[in-house]
């Protein structure tokens, strides 16, 4: 474990969001926002475990704290400056210290999506990952179907590494493909 990273801030603050480090008792309204959005999580199994209920989203909340102090992984609720509403979910994980680099997943409620939202997010995300928490690459998983994802991968400055064929299964068993998208921390102090 690193001693610096006992310091790292828990929240930060973007133009329309707050984006923090989720809290204990804060699963049901996750799960809330898990189905309001289950079609878009369809094409994007791989950011979440199933949580098929307020109990399993409970602790997946907390092992996503648990996580955290652990430095395994970095998991932020994002929630609405203006309203205090839940819209959205980004991680660091797993985190593999070796390199180190990271892993990002996540999404932003369906109702606000195409609106710059996820893109404020993880652009001020990255000062935290690449300064602060000290990774030197990040890795984004994209389905091949999700154009969105993919645009936005780009505009954050993430550059395709690969093609996975089959590489994962929807909820209903159907294969698909993903792109592999990476951005290093050099890149990153570039732009």
């Amino acid at each position: 474990m690193k001693v610096s990273l006992l310091e790292l801030e828990t929240v930060l603050i973007t133009k329309r969001t707050v984006v923090r480090r989720f809290r204990e008792h804060e699963g049901k309204v996750f799960f809330r926002l898990l189905g309001e959005n289950s079609p878009v999580l369809d094409v994007q199994p791989m950011v979440l475990p199933p949580v098929n209920s307020p109990e399993e989203a409970e602790f997946f909340v907390r092992d996503c704290l648990a996580a955290w102090l652990r430095q395994e992984a970095f998991h932020y609720a994002i929630w609405d400056k203006e309203s205090a509403d839940l819209i959205g979910y980004i991680a660091f994980s797993p985190i593999d210290w070796s390199l180190p680099k990271a892993a990002v997943t996540g999404f932003i409620d369906k109702n606000r999506q195409g609106n710059g939202y996820m893109s404020e997010v993880l652009l001020s995300l990255f000062p935290f990952a690449f300064r602060y928490a000290g990774l030197e690459k990040l890795t984004l998983l994209v389905s091949t179907e999700n154009t969105a994802a993919q645009r936005l991968a780009r505009k954050c400055g993430f550059q395709r590494e690969g093609d996975l064929r089959e590489e994962m299964r929807r909820k209903s068993g159907e294969p698909l493909d993903l792109l592999l998208f990476g951005l290093t921390k050099s890149a990153y102090e570039k732009v």
